[in-house]
């Protein structure tokens, strides 16, 4: 017989049988785990759970989280320690936030194992009612993700997030306007040319003939430029990391990685740009000609912040009268003029960067939909007699 199985009587004199094995340490509080088992009916029972158990442990199958009775916020360290091995750090920054600000706020009390779908239901019953509809998904996402690891340790045998309703949000259809026309793209250019430094200029109308992303265009060095070839190697991008620092990680994705041929005034006035900004760094008592010179810096010659380019944006646009667009408008603006320049799918899809054709043709579908007023009037004019 098993030394680790005991014999017992139940207050009513039944005969059951319990054992108790060790696990090893817990992975977050360094504490031993010990897995107990008891009310097995028979022996032969119990020998047969012992030893499933038994092979778990050695597999690395079993984790004994199931009865350690840890609640919801101390599990999310576990699961967090290993997610964000898995992604950059300006996406497992966010999703900290997403735990911090709402999450661990409402669910981190609660004992993972008693967690029930009605709990679940009525926080995101609660999400839905007081967050936008993308952190409200975010949220639902997130919080699955990581009672899905729950279950696939066996800290939980079910994901009670799996067994919630998830509201919708009404659909409202709504033109895509985040993109400026041709015209519009000039005067804004024209207007930003004459009431802007260059710097600012040459950003606008980098974005605007390039389609670049403003992280993109942020972590350009001047040797990623080729002004001879008229080239552009897009090979990094500059994102947010924990406490607000900057960060250059790889292009968003493996399509991200591209090279950009540039047109000609974009040519003339990046060359513009760099002349005026050597004579500025000499007057500083830098090296311009250093290898690894930023395209964009600040006052220090360091990372540009997308909140700076943000705030050109805004305050031309209110103070100049023009409509405002998002900084990623520029990059939408960018894809649809080259389809209404007579650019394939394919291309745009190449130039933009896109993972697949799906994001391209989302944008044309945007773009043309925006348009058929348009294409209405023009044939209608062309009818006229």
């Amino acid at each position: 017989m098993n030394n680790d199985i005991k014999e017992y009587r139940t207050p009513n004199g039944q005969i059951r049988y319990r054992f108790s094995i060790y696990a090893g340490k817990n992975a977050t509080t360094g504490n031993s785990v010990q897995i107990r088992k008891q009310g097995m009916k028979s022996l032969a029972i119990a020998e047969k759970t012992y030893q499933k158990i038994q092979e778990k442990i050695e597999n690395g199958e079993y984790s004994g989280y199931a009865k350690s009775h840890y609640k919801v916020s101390k599990f999310y360290e576990l699961w967090f320690a290993n997610y964000k091995q898995t992604v950059k750090e300006s996406t497992w920054n966010n999703v900290n936030q997403y735990f911090e600000n709402h999450i661990l706020k409402d669910l981190g009390n609660i004992y993972l194992d008693k967690l029930t779908p009605i709990q679940c239901q009525k926080i995101v019953n609660q999400w839905f009612a007081s967050c936008g509809y993308a952190t409200f998904n975010a949220l639902c996402t997130y919080s699955k993700k990581m009672l899905d690891y729950a279950v696939q340790i066996d800290a939980i045998k079910k994901n009670p997030m799996r067994k919630v309703y998830k509201p919708k949000k009404k659909s409202i259809e709504r033109d895509f306007t985040d993109f400026y026309s041709k015209n519009e793209l000039i005067n804004f250019l024209n207007v930003c040319k004459k009431y802007k430094p260059l710097k600012v200029y040459t950003m606008f109308h980098l974005l605007a003939y390039t389609g670049l992303r403003v992280g993109e265009a942020l972590a350009l060095q001047w040797s990623d430029i080729n002004l001879k070839d008229g080239t552009l190697k897009v090979s990094k991008t500059l994102s947010k990391g924990k406490h607000n620092t900057l960060k250059i990680n790889p292009p968003k994705t493996q399509n991200g990685y591209r090279c950009i041929d540039l047109a000609p005034q974009t040519v003339d006035i990046l060359t513009e740009w760099q002349f005026q900004q050597r004579r500025d760094l000499f007057k500083l008592g830098l090296n311009p000609m250093n290898v690894d010179q930023l395209v964009f810096s600040n006052k220090d010659n360091d990372y540009l912040r997308e909140n700076v380019v943000n705030y050109w944006n805004v305050s031309l646009c209110k103070k100049r009268g023009l409509r405002h667009i998002k900084l990623h408008g520029f990059r939408h603006t960018h894809a649809s003029l080259l389809f209404e320049a007579g650019a394939s799918m394919e291309d745009v899809k190449e130039r933009m960067g896109h993972s697949s054709i799906t994001t391209t043709m989302n944008i044309y579908t945007h773009v043309t939909r925006s348009r058929k007023k348009e294409t209405a009037d023009i044939f209608g004019n062309f009818m006229q007699i």
